[in-house]
């Protein structure tokens, strides 16, 4: 088959699966986005993959900008509007259009795309992830089912503890501070929580963790507080406080309370 001059043909084991990627990032370095690609099995050489994501941009799939103060010498990525067409088309959740993506690109929102990149990163290297639901996805459920979540968390995130042992919960990754109106109306929501029993909420330091921590004190999930930099270096097994008891324990230990055990 011949295509049309300066078109492409897209790869269905390489194209579509960084398309995907970066939509569920919002915005992620040529860096995440190579190591995203090498962990799902997808590119395991980095000038392919930059070659890839440069015909991306070329083709207006992508786009692609630089941000010194954020990402230093490397390109920032998101999806552009062509490839947010392309991803709808073999239906991939794309509720936050090209056209209405404005708002969300300043630079708050950009800076807490990549730094909640580095902490999807962080789970995929250690190997106990099942799956990352990511805010795309839940953002969906929750506009156009009756079923969704309580609120539109970053990512819902499945990780096995052991053989038998899996647990879901829901993850936020909170790098400034709300006003306490808008805690106090995400507490009543997440009261209502169904889908989950744990939400862990990753904070860049221990003052603003103490100013969230007690605003949490509701019926529903158990929820905990731990340090984002905590997450980086021990992971499951980092310090968190618990906010209906104000004790603390490793997440581990949380998780291990209520968990399922896989049939089969």
């Amino acid at each position: 088959m011949r295509y049309a001059k300066g078109s492409i043909k897209l790869s269905e084991s390489h194209d579509y699966p960084l398309l995907r990627q970066i939509l569920r990032c919002s915005f992620a370095t040529h860096s995440q986005l190579c190591e995203f690609m090498r962990l799902g099995g997808h590119e395991w050489h980095r000038h392919t993959f930059t070659w890839r994501i440069r015909r991306l941009v070329q083709q207006g799939l992508v786009s692609r900008r630089t941000q010194p103060a954020i990402a230093g010498e490397q390109f920032v990525y998101s999806i552009g509007a062509s490839g947010a067409l392309v991803l709808q088309g073999i239906g991939e959740y794309c509720l936050l259009a090209p056209g209405n993506r404005r708002k969300c690109d300043d630079d708050l929102s950009v800076r807490h795309s990549l730094e909640l990149n580095e902490i999807h990163l962080t789970l995929l290297r250690s190997g106990v992830q099942l799956r990352w639901i990511p805010a795309t996805d839940i953002r969906s459920q929750n506009e156009l089912t009756t079923f969704g979540y309580a609120k539109d968390y970053d990512a819902v995130v499945e990780v096995r503890l052991s053989e038998a042992r899996v647990v879901k919960f829901g993850l936020e990754y909170e790098r400034t501070p709300k006003a306490e109106k808008d805690y106090r109306l995400i507490a009543s929501r997440i009261e209502h929580e169904t889908h989950l029993e744990h939400l862990l909420y990753l904070i860049p330091n221990h003052d603003l963790l103490s100013y969230v921590v007690r605003f949490f004190h509701r019926p529903g999930p158990r929820i905990y507080f731990g340090i984002s930099r905590d997450w980086q270096t021990q992971l499951l097994d980092m310090p968190v406080v618990d906010a209906s008891r104000q004790n603390r324990l490793s997440f581990r230990e949380a998780l291990l309370t209520n968990v399922f055990t896989l049939v089969g």
